[in-house]
């Protein structure tokens, strides 16, 4: 029984558009057990957000159920997670990342501000998953900065990622999987950051790639 992990993107959560969709798809077969990972059940988790505290926080879950093999699914920032998890303790089979963060990207890029962010301490972001604003501690760009450089793949990768990508540019991804040939494929899809338009493409390639003996 393969054990397949959902890590959702940084403003999103378990119940978005690609976890309910893999959700269903999972549900009933014999082969695989999935689960989709909650990075922020609370607004207060997610206002002390850090990629470490991310990792921190998928291996408790992976040592508590007694693990030794998973394949993680990491979306964007979920992909950061996915990623460095993975070099940092193995036990991963395969990753399938979808227009995954290989890098940390600093907070201006999502709308907050450095100067006053670090200043007060926190900001505040929209959250899909609350509906609304919430706060973001200053922490998780301090901590981002300790994932600057993407590790070389620790397991077989497949990378999905839009071609017009505004949020996370798919320039990243190329050039990883330029530089692994051998371990990374990278399948380019027509679209931005959001990919949910190729859910059955994602479909297929966790049939073909991840689900495989």
């Amino acid at each position: 029984m393969k054990q397949v992990i959902f890590l959702h993107g940084f403003a999103s959560s378990v119940n978005g558009r690609k976890a309910q969709f893999l959700r269903a798809r999972f549900d009933g077969r014999s082969d695989a057990d999935f689960y989709a990972f909650p990075f922020s059940p609370t607004p207060t988790d997610f206002e002390y957000l850090t990629v470490t505290g991310m990792i921190a926080r998928l291996r408790q879950y992976v040592l508590d159920r007694g693990y030794t093999a998973v394949s993680l699914i990491g979306s964007s920032m979920g992909g950061l997670v996915a990623l460095n998890y993975a070099a940092r303790f193995g036990g991963v089979e395969r990753l399938l990342l979808l227009a995954p963060a290989l890098t940390y990207l600093s907070g201006e890029r999502v709308g907050m501000p450095l100067a006053e962010w670090r200043e007060r301490g926190y900001g505040e972001i929209f959250h899909f998953g609350f509906n609304r604003m919430v706060k973001l501690g200053y922490a998780l760009e301090v901590d981002g900065r300790f994932y600057q450089t993407a590790p070389s793949p620790p397991c077989p990768i497949t990378i999905l990622h839009g071609a017009q990508d505004e949020v996370v540019p798919i320039a990243d991804s190329r050039q990883y999987a330029a530089r692994y040939p051998e371990q990374v494929e990278l399948i380019e899809v027509a679209a931005g950051h959001d990919i949910n338009a190729h859910l059955e493409l994602i479909w297929d390639v966790i049939v073909q790639f991840l689900l495989v003996s």
